[in-house]
């Protein structure tokens, strides 16, 4: 991007002013997600400081844990605030760049900006089970949709729900989905499981004009913009439809447009599939998002490693496989 850093010495920009700009910019590089990430952090931060925000002022630690301890006030979750922080943080390295003499490498340090990973997305066997082998009696078709749509996503390894709506009707071959990830832009390449079969003919898009698999995003308006926003209502509905879902098949469960693929993830990893596979199926970037994934479970794995450990030794010994060693001083 070309926006001009200020000069160390000038205090004055209004940093509302240069994240608009930087909005700009988000938007004609097509980069909606950015928007909406960089929206929404300005609009809170706007909201916290009530007047201008010169840049001086807002890039200071005693600042920065004030405006985290106002978001705390506000009950957001950690994930939120570290997305607000992150964002905050990348507009100040595009302000004083690493290496730059005027650079604060600590400045971020004492706010929140890692990414606490939410075990609670993922289902148990028993608990996907149900929701794959449970017809829903209901004449409501849209509940039967979003049920197909987030067993789809199970099934096709996980797929997020941006992924299933934008996959084109030409990205079936043989048997199989060829696509490219939204985030990422990696192509993957899956076979559809005979399971997905029966889902796929009934819920897919009869509409011979339409390009897209499935009716998700078929009355978008025209423009990458619009589109995106469109999807984003696409998906708040279907989040909807989950929460009503879940209320019927498994009373006291939340589910989200991200369970299918944390359920995933979780369950593979649980029956032993290496992670290097977890993380080509998922089609993440890197092992190390594939980790931080899967890291709440590590401990939880070991635990249970331990105790079957313990329960090796000894086992024939002593009270309950205890060896009882008087203590001598």
């Amino acid at each position: 991007m070309n926006t001009e850093r200020i000069e160390k010495d000038d205090g004055r920009l209004d940093l509302s002013l240069y994240m608009a700009e930087v909005i700009d910019e988000l938007k004609e590089d097509r980069r909606y997600p950015a928007v909406h990430t960089y929206t929404s952090t300005l609009h809170s931060f706007a909201k916290f400081s009530c007047g201008a925000m010169p840049v001086n002022d807002v890039f200071t630690p005693g600042r920065l844990k004030a405006y985290e301890d106002w978001l705390l006030q506000r009950r957001l979750s950690w994930n939120t605030i570290s997305t607000y922080m992150r964002t905050l943080q990348a507009v100040y390295n595009r302000l004083s760049p690493p290496g730059t003499p005027e650079h604060n490498a600590k400045l971020f340090d004492d706010v929140y900006t890692k990414v606490k990973s939410q075990t609670k997305r993922a289902l148990t066997e028993e608990q996907m089970g149900r929701l794959m082998h449970t017809n829903l009696d209901v004449p409501c078709k849209e509940l039967q949709r979003a049920q197909a749509y987030f067993l789809l996503m199970f099934l096709l390894r996980g797929m997020p729900f941006i992924d299933l709506a934008h996959l084109r009707k030409r990205d079936v071959r043989d048997g199989r989905i060829v696509y490219r990830r939204h985030k990422t832009g990696k192509q993957i390449t899956l076979r559809i499981p005979r399971e997905a079969l029966p889902l796929l003919k009934e819920f897919k898009d009869k509409d011979d004009a339409s390009l897209y698999l499935f009716p998700i995003l078929n009355d978008a308006p025209e423009g990458e913009d619009a589109l995106y926003w469109y999807y984003q209502r696409a998906l708040r509905n279907f989040n909807k439809m989950l929460g009503a879902l879940a209320k019927r098949l498994l009373p006291g469960i939340k589910i989200s447009s991200y369970t299918a693929r944390h359920t995933w993830a979780t369950l593979a990893y649980h029956m032993g599939m290496p992670v290097g596979i977890i993380c080509q199926a998922l089609g993440h970037s890197s092992v190390r998002v594939t980790e931080t994934y899967l890291k709440p479970f590590e401990n939880e794995k070991v635990d249970k490693a331990n105790r079957k450990l313990i329960s090796t030794i000894g086992k024939n010994e002593g009270r309950n496989g205890i060896f009882l060693i008087p203590y001598r001083t």
